[in-house]
């Protein structure tokens, strides 16, 4: 059965503070990162950021290396020169003038 080895929260500065002349940091807590560790010993995490509307699951997934082919998660959009001015669309259903 999977275990938690470590339960992290997220944190955000807010602020600042003086404290025995000292300034502080403000922080606020805005979530929290879990890691877990499944019975083959293979280590994985997940968390969830808290906001006004409610929380926002989320995965940790380790990055590729850019070089080489990633089949799967996110794949980098191949590069396009810029395009020099502006273009206008076609219209369709008017005559171009």
């Amino acid at each position: 059965m999977p275990q938690v080895l470590k339960r992290e929260n997220i944190t955000i500065s807010i602020g600042e503070y003086q404290k025995d002349g000292v300034t502080k940091q403000r922080y606020k807590t805005i979530g929290e990162l879990v890691t877990m560790q499944n019975d083959d010993s293979s280590v994985y995490q997940f968390g969830e950021l808290w906001g006004p509307t409610g929380g926002t699951k989320f995965n940790v997934y380790e990055q590729q290396d850019r070089n080489q082919n990633n089949t799967q998660g996110f794949q980098q959009p191949q590069q396009q020169a810029p395009q020099q001015g502006f273009q206008q669309p076609p219209q369709q259903g008017y005559p171009q003038r």
